[in-house]
């Protein structure tokens, strides 16, 4: 297992599951760091910082089962550590 990593997803919904805080309650395989939410009339997307200690593999496969089941579209990427 890999030390803990910083993702951040994208999560896009266009008439799946309201896209809301609690809807990101059952996030798998990472803890919410930060949200930054985006709504239009036909669809909304939030930029999710996430804190995992799986590799981002895992935690893109397991975001975008999840996300799958809900109707949304997913895309992680990786966050470069200041410092």
């Amino acid at each position: 297992m890999e030390a803990c990593l910083t993702s951040l997803a994208v999560i896009v919904s266009a008439g799946g599951v309201v896209l809301d805080d609690r809807a990101l309650r059952d996030i798998p395989l990472a803890r919410v760091l930060a949200t930054d939410f985006a709504v239009a009339d036909l669809a909304s997307c939030v930029a999710v910082r996430l804190s995992h200690d799986c590799s981002r593999t895992q935690l893109r496969s397991g975001l975008r089962r999840w996300a799958s089941a809900r109707g949304w579209s997913i895309a992680v990427a990786p966050v470069r550590e200041s410092g």
